[in-house]
């Protein structure tokens, strides 16, 4: 299992910031909250989640494919 939690680290930190970003600004929505169930605290603990830089800004329309 801890290899798993450490596959998982790895991969967050291997994203971009901007793909970071996406990802904080989760928190605080009911998205976050879901995911953070799906991930528990073991997971969770291990990412940064502090709030973004920026906003990011939403994709409406065609531009969420």
């Amino acid at each position: 299992m801890e290899e798993f939690f450490n596959q998982l680290r790895e991969r967050y930190l291997a994203l971009s910031e901007e793909e970071k970003d996406v990802i904080r600004s989760l928190m605080g929505t009911e998205q976050g909250r879901v995911l953070g169930k799906i991930l528990g605290p073991e997971i969770a603990s291990q990412i940064n989640l502090r709030r973004p830089a920026q906003p990011v800004q939403q994709r409406r329309g065609l531009g969420m494919r």
